[in-house]
């Protein structure tokens, strides 16, 4: 049974000032986990190391580097601080964060990343977006609540769950305006060269107010592919986006007091031809789409009383025929490593390291901007 009635408030870690001083700052704050940090990037590249070896990826790297060089400068400053900190060299961590892109680009196996995420507006004003982390053992450690601060964002900052040795919002955050962002992964046959998923969740918390503004930013720019979000922000408004190649997105906007929910791949006529079809993936597949299912049958009864206890019950599921949100591992899915829970109209964060039907939970606040 889930803990959230008895969260604790706590203080996430600060992270202020420009890109380059908050990813230094990761490793100032936390100098026990500097090698476990270099231990899990390693990890990670292990899995697809062919792959991100291969020339064809390499060169796709080395163009999205340079998209996001001319695009989005400031990400590459903060790896650079990251880099600096963890003693791991910028261009590994690059390659580290382009992963799972390596393995689909090539075809490859390698562990399924999960996540489940859901948005519903809310009767009582602001949206409710959670989110399950299902992701690799060895990062339960270096998950960490971060509180952005940059002088340059105009009073605007961010609360995100991170991961030490990644930049920015690395899995879910909610920013100073109420917009609440996370992320679900999915495999696809098909990558562009464009804003990569993980940068373009920092991006909207730091330019973007509402639903509305992030949708309108996520239509004009392309896409490297793969990936889910689901967002909502202080007036209730939720929505998903399925992340195809280029300018192929996919979005589902939810009237008012609706909700939005995603696995790990895509559902929408637009978007659900990139789905990576391999032997792997539709044995991964099975479990996504037993989710979804059950995600939506859930969806159809929430209504609009629907509050963050609500969805942390909802996180806390399990089910033994694939369809449980809770994961404890198995040979073909990842675990559920943290779970949390957005309040737009409250600019909180309620947070559990670890499986959430057992772990406790902790609140984390964020003041409206002025």
């Amino acid at each position: 049974m889930t803990r959230f009635a008895e969260a604790a408030a706590a203080e996430p870690v600060r992270l202020e000032g420009d890109p380059r001083a908050r990813g230094l700052a990761q490793a100032a704050a936390f100098p026990d986990l500097v090698a476990p940090v270099a231990e899990a990037v390693g990890l990670r590249l292990a899995d697809p190391a062919a792959a991100v070896d291969a020339p064809a990826t390499r060169a796709w790297i080395a163009a999205m580097h340079g998209w996001t060089a001319r695009h989005y400068p400031a990400i590459l400053e903060e790896i650079g601080g990251l880099g600096a900190g963890f003693g791991i060299a910028p261009e590994r961590l690059f390659a580290y964060l382009n992963a799972s892109h390596a393995a689909d680009l090539a075809m490859g196996a390698m562990l399924q990343d999960g996540c489940t995420a859901l948005a519903a507006g809310r009767a009582a004003g602001g949206a409710v977006v959670a989110k399950n982390r299902d992701y690799r053992p060895e990062h339960v450690a270096l998950q960490k609540v971060f509180h952005h601060v940059d002088p340059v964002w105009g009073g605007r900052s961010f609360l995100c769950v991170g991961s030490l040795g990644s930049p920015g919002n690395f899995s879910s955050g909610i920013n100073s305006d109420g917009l609440a962002v996370a992320d679900t992964a999915s495999r696809v046959n098909a990558h562009a060269v464009g804003m990569h998923r993980y940068f373009l969740m920092t991006w909207l918390l730091v330019h973007c107010r509402d639903v509305a503004g992030a949708l309108a930013a996520i239509r004009g720019m392309p896409h490297a592919g793969s990936g889910l979000l689901v967002m909502g922000d202080a007036a209730g408004r939720v929505a998903a986006v399925e992340l195809g190649p280029g300018g192929e997105v996919g979005i589902e906007a939810a009237a008012a007091g609706g909700a939005v929910a995603r696995s790990n791949h895509f559902i929408l006529p637009r978007t659900a031809r990139f789905n990576l079809d391999t032997p792997e993936t539709r044995a991964a597949s099975c479990h996504s789409e037993a989710r979804a299912t059950a995600l939506a049958g859930l969806a159809a009864g929430w209504g609009a009383a629907f509050g963050p206890a609500d969805a942390a019950g909802v996180l806390a599921r399990h089910a033994a025929d694939g369809a449980g949100f809770c994961r404890h591992g198995g040979p073909d899915i990842s675990t559920t490593i943290s779970a949390a829970v957005y309040d737009t109209g409250a600019r909180s964060l309620t947070f559990a390291p670890g499986t959430p039907c057992t772990a406790g939970w902790h609140r984390y606040t964020l003041a409206a901007t002025g």
